[in-house]
């Protein structure tokens, strides 16, 4: 790199006749074993050259073997920018990321895999856990930008090509020689999309991926199905009709139900409503099929089969289904956040109390205490109100009251969001004054018995939020405003949500923490129900027993029957004495378990 300097070792050494050494001080060069270094100082005496490597700073190597392994590093190279320019590198990710590739491209050459550029710029530009988002965000710009041929095995090099290839026709070769058929469903759904796409480069992705349907490879049925799906949205893209031989659709469609939700799971919408018509078509008992899977579908597949349930007729079915397993708390959170997210007039029959009801089920369900999991559901509860306002649109004032006491009762609501529910029920509904008066003679700052694992638990919450989900969403919207016109930047958008979000979380969290006193429940009376006992109850119409154990405001874990003394249920039970007949919350159906109280006993000491 630098052979028309002399180098004052080449003098003290004229005898030996040996080459140059091609280093000076302060230039920087890789060893195949130690990496990257610095020339420190070149020692004319000893004939030898130190070097600080990253991990064998000050490492001494005499001339001759530095001569052999040592490989000169130009000022351009990525290794030497991070070094010298790091904090303007952090900044240049998120401004002008293709930059960035294109300079490890450059530095590394045929060395240049995806593997050895998260290795050169994580964790030191990139921090760990935003590199998986970064990479994708800017792969994506890549091979919309034709530029980069970007491989599909992660050992082969990123190059950049002289001239620009389309990327539609990047994506037809990388169809006609796919890595798995995960690859090749990718490229086929962005072929499908690509307008740009010549009648006859359809055509050749037609004849790519009839040769994948019908080659004996590893590929799974789930994405030759798919494959096959998009075959025929390109053969109407070019005007001909849909496959109907060996290679149809149908040849493909599952046999059962676990296939059909395994099929559905990694398909775009558009391909899931076409599989859905064709198996209703051709499949007999498809309707029950379908039915079945609704309530533990994805929000996409909810989709997808509402809308071939009602193209098929069967609308009266789809709605009984849907109001069952929401009265029997067995739907799943995703299909009645996506019920809620569209209240679509299709649905408005469901939007009665037992909504409500199977809302605060999930989120106490799915989180020990205020609603951590979930929080879709519980943003679309407690965001706008449009949820509420449509289940009393309707509502008698014994509802209202219903709802009223559910949501007081609720560990799953956070304080400020559960006044805003009651303040909009009140509003349409004055009649329930009584109980929300009743609620707010309670100091709204009393002291809060907790669990010590509870209270640790609530301190981890509050720790994860302050060093990393709120650093690291700092981190997302600054990529995210990388991405460009921040009007269609959902990436951006969905950030800034979940900013809100976790400050929110934060303040309340703190608020909590004020509050709480921790304890083990020890030396606890047990005379009457109180908080720290556990209580066996009989249900005085069919005999059965069950325990229920009540503990700490942030202690729930309904499967083992323990809940929080703030549900709906520890209010009820606090106080009364064993042989004592009551009966317990219903939750909005017409009566609830009418049980006696056999015997109360210590729950604690309980271990932190």
């Amino acid at each position: 790199m630098h052979a028309e300097k002399a180098h004052p070792l080449e003098e003290a050494t004229s005898a030996s006749s040996v080459k140059e050494l091609p280093l000076s001080v302060g230039e920087y060069c890789l060893h195949r074993s130690w990496g990257f270094g610095l020339i420190r100082e070149i020692s004319l005496d000893s004939g030898s050259v130190i070097i600080d490597f990253q991990e064998k700073p000050r490492h001494r190597m005499q001339w001759e073997y530095a001569l052999q392994s040592l490989e000169p590093v130009a000022r351009a190279h990525i290794f030497v920018v991070k070094t010298e320019k790091l904090p303007m590198l952090r900044e240049q990710v998120t401004s002008d990321p293709l930059a960035v590739v294109e300079l490890c491209v450059r530095s590394l050459g045929e060395g240049a895999t995806a593997e050895a550029v998260q290795e050169a710029l994580s964790p030191s530009v990139i921090a760990p856990e935003a590199w998986k988002k970064w990479w994708d965000g800017v792969r994506r710009i890549m091979r919309r930008e034709g530029r980069f041929e970007v491989p599909t095995r992660k050992h082969q090099p990123i190059r950049i090509a002289s001239t620009a290839i389309p990327a539609w026709q990047k994506l037809l070769q990388e169809l006609q020689q796919p890595a798995s058929g995960k690859s090749a469903v990718e490229a086929a759904r962005s072929l499908v999309k690509a307008d740009e796409a010549s009648p006859s480069g359809r055509e050749q992705a037609v004849s790519a991926i009839d040769a994948i349907l019908s080659s004996p490879n590893g590929i799974a049925s789930e994405e030759k199905l798919e494959l096959a799906v998009i075959r025929d949205e390109l053969l109407a893209a070019i005007g001909k009709e849909p496959e109907q031989g060996a290679l149809a659709v149908s040849q493909w469609l599952p046999e059962d139900g676990p296939s059909l939700r395994k099929a559905l799971s990694s398909m775009a919408g558009s391909a899931q409503k076409t599989v859905l018509r064709k198996l209703v078509q051709e499949r007999g008992g498809a309707i029950a099929l379908l039915l079945d899977l609704l309530p533990s579908a994805s929000a996409r597949s909810a989709d997808a089969i509402v809308t071939v349930l009602v193209e098929a007729g069967q609308t009266n079915e789809l709605l009984e289904r849907l109001a069952r397993v929401i009265r029997e708390r067995t739907i799943g959170t995703e299909t009645l956040a996506w019920i809620c997210r569209t209240r679509d007039e299709l649905f408005r029959p469901l939007f009665r109390p037992d909504l409500f009801f199977c809302i605060l089920y999930l989120l106490e369900r799915q989180s020990s205490g205020v609603a951590k999991k979930g929080s879709k559901l519980y943003e679309l509860l407690t965001g706008k109100l449009t949820i509420l306002h449509a289940i009393l649109s309707e509502a008698h004032l014994s509802d209202a009251r219903d709802v009223s006491r559910a949501a007081l009762a609720s560990p799953a609501l956070r304080e400020l969001d559960k006044r805003s529910l009651l303040g909009a029920i009140l509003k349409k509904f004055p009649g329930v004054q009584d109980l929300v008066a009743g609620d707010q003679q309670q100091d709204s700052e009393a002291v809060l018995i907790v669990s010590w694992r509870s209270l640790a638990q609530k301190k981890k919450e509050l720790e994860s939020l302050v060093t990393k989900q709120i650093p690291e969403n700092s981190r997302e919207i600054a990529t995210a405003r990388s991405y460009g016109d921040l009007r269609e930047n959902h990436e951006f958008k969905a950030a800034k949500e979940m900013q809100g979000v976790l400050l929110r979380r934060k303040a309340e969290c703190e608020a909590a923490l004020s509050r709480a006193r921790g304890t083990d429940f020890s030396d606890v009376a047990t005379d009457s129900v109180n908080i720290g006992t556990r209580v066996l109850l009989k249900d005085l119409a069919t005999g059965s027993e069950r325990v229920v154990t009540i503990l700490g405001a942030w202690d729930s874990d309904p499967a083992t029957g323990v809940v929080s003394y703030l549900a709906g249920l520890g209010q009820t039970l606090l106080g009364h004495l064993p042989g004592d007949e009551l009966v317990l919350p219903s939750e909005g159906k017409e009566e609830g378990a009418r049980v006696r109280i056999e015997r109360i006993e210590a729950a604690g000491p309980i271990p932190a």
